[in-house]
């Protein structure tokens, strides 16, 4: 379903061999990769892996990285269509699914960090299986969250007349979903992707390079990399990798994400087309490829599906068709009750460790548990006020957005073991503290989340009502005021939900630093919650854990969703 009818037919491309051969070179370097990262899963578990920092093998890290990446994004493409959707549209699995993710958006990196490292290599112990595996799944925590939240956003705003229409012309739920649900909700899955896999590069370094309890949990890759050469002073591997990186970024850009930009403006909601057409030089080349047009013609035959025949009025009744056995089963509901069941158990054994917990020590939770609040709410306004102006900006020019786009996903990904250095030296030689210098190292995380989903709501703002604005002459404060912050407001409040997720989640990286030699601590939850992982104190990492789930689902129910609710009733852009 092309949402967008304003879009002018373009002639049928020039056929290239060309095309085809750099088409055909794509796929063979996709399945290398996947032998590659198949034969490296192969080999047997090493307690100490060794990195060779020569540059020439910064190709070869560079591609199993993004192999991990990209492995990690589809399994988080698939977990957002089947969970946002069955929150969407089943009312009693919503009550449980919806706070449940946001305790998981919530959770510190380290909370899955060593737990999944550990189970996966005690169930792979002679292989490299597990190690691989528990990477990929970190980075699947880190970026499947904001993902998740945009389709099932999308889904509760996606308009009536869509609905209806879908049921008047007898769509299957499958026709519904690949012809409705996904068109309305590309633009939002496509920015939020491009925000999970920079988040995926961000926390690199960390996941690829884990240590615990003076073992090594290492991995080949630009992460390794990088730690490898932070811990040795060498600042030119350093350069070599912050390289390599780049070119991985604008590559990602240029071959994935802007071909993808380009694409989903077909399903804008709009009749007028806009003065400036977006477009993306490898989607043009793509488009001269026979093998590309076979592979497309291909996946579209096989998701769209023919819509059935007409109903044939007759006078004899119709005997509906039996069901098959396997549709009568309660799925949701047997996934539903198992999920419980294992949360049940896991509860128990979380109570047993908060009865340890001492009065004293619930105080210092609790009150720790309101600083970083604080922390968190600064790091949220300060990044709306940056990311909301600059947003609009990009996302309201296409012409600038083809320039500024690769810079902010560049920004986006720069790992944080290079960042937070360099911004704490800033900081105290601005004669400050980690008490406020936490939330300008907090900002770091939610400003994207915030700005790609401001650029996806800006995008998406109809040319019908840009065209308005200009023809009843009003001033800059009067459409931002009557167009672009309410245009906007559907995506904001999903990037504000997705920011203070990403803010509760790296405040223990920001209030509890090792710094020089020496570790540098925040009052805070952050700070609570690494103290007693470093002193294996169980109880009161577990009550601070629990008291920052609940906190978390409170808050969010009384504000976020609030906001969101507001946003689907009131500020949906329609024409």
């Amino acid at each position: 379903m092309d949402l967008n009818p304003a879009q002018t037919q373009q002639a049928p491309p020039r056929r290239s061999a060309l095309a085809d051969v750099l088409v055909l070179v794509m796929v063979l370097i996709g399945i290398f990769s996947l032998i590659e990262m198949g034969r490296q899963w192969h080999q047997p578990f090493q307690r100490k892996l060794d990195i060779n920092m020569s540059p020439w093998y910064l190709p070869f890290y560079t591609l199993l990285s993004f192999s991990r990446g990209a492995i990690a994004y589809l399994l988080s493409f698939g977990f957002t269509l089947f969970y946002a959707r069955w929150a969407a549209y089943d009312r009693a699995a919503e009550r449980f699914l919806i706070p449940l993710l946001d305790i998981l958006q919530s959770l510190p990196l380290s909370a899955f960090l060593a737990p999944i490292e550990l189970g996966l290599v005690a169930l792979f112990p002679h292989s490299e299986l597990g190690v691989e595996l528990a990477c990929i799944i970190i980075i699947f925590t880190g970026q499947v969250w904001n993902m998740t939240f945009s389709f099932y956003y999308s889904l509760k705003a996606l308009p009536d007349d869509f609905r209806f229409v879908s049921k008047l012309a007898r769509f299957t739920e499958w026709q519904r979903f690949t012809q409705i649900e996904i068109p309305f909700a590309t633009k939002g899955l496509v920015y939020n992707s491009m925000v999970s896999m920079a988040g995926g590069w961000f926390f690199l370094s960390i996941i690829e390079a884990f240590t615990l309890n003076s073992q090594d949990y290492r991995v080949r890759g630009l992460g390794s990399y990088m730690s490898v050469a932070q811990a040795n002073n060498d600042y030119a591997a350093q350069a070599w990798d912050v390289v390599a990186m780049l070119v991985m970024i604008i590559a990602l850009d240029q071959l994935v994400w802007r071909p993808l930009l380009v694409w989903s403006n077909k399903f804008k909601l709009e009749d007028t087309e806009a003065q400036f057409q977006d477009r993306s030089a490898v989607l043009d080349y793509l488009g001269r490829s026979r093998l590309a047009g076979w592979m497309h013609g291909l996946a579209t035959r096989w998701i769209r599906r023919p819509a059935p025949a007409p109903v044939e009025v007759t006078a004899t009744p119709v005997v509906p068709a039996r069901r098959a056995w396997w549709r009568a089963i309660p799925w949701s509901r047997i996934v539903l009750g198992a999920a419980l069941i294992v949360g049940a158990l896991g509860a128990y054994n979380v109570v047993k460790l908060l009865v340890e917990v001492k009065g004293s020590e619930w105080l210092v939770i609790v009150s720790s548990l309101f600083l970083t609040l604080i922390r968190v709410l600064a790091a949220v306004g300060i990044s709306t006020l940056i990311a909301v102006p600059l947003g609009i900006w990009i996302g309201g020019n296409p012409r600038l957005a083809r320039y500024l786009m690769p810079v902010t996903q560049i920004a986006a990904s720069f790992p944080s073991p290079f960042i937070f250095p360099n911004l704490l030296a800033l900081i105290f030689l601005l004669h400050g503290n980690l008490e406020w210098g936490s939330v300008v190292l907090m900002i770091v995380g939610p400003i994207w989340y915030i700005l790609f989903n401001v650029i996806s709501g800006a995008s998406a703002v109809p040319q019908d009502l840009r065209s308005c604005t200009l023809l009843t002459h009003l001033t800059r404060w009067q459409s931002w005021r009557t167009l672009w912050l309410p245009g906007i407001f559907p995506a904001l409040t999903t990037g504000w939900i997705t920011a203070a997720g990403g803010a509760w989640n790296v405040s223990i990286a920001c209030e509890y630093i090792p710094y020089q030699g020496k570790t540098l601590m925040a009052h805070g939850l952050g700070a609570v919650i690494q103290n007693a992982m470093d002193e294996g104190n169980y109880s009161v990492l577990a009550a601070s854990v629990m008291a920052m789930a609940l906190f978390v689902v409170v808050f969010n129910r009384l504000v976020w969703k609030r906001l969101s609710a507001l946003a689907q009733q009131r500020f949906q852009l329609l024409t």
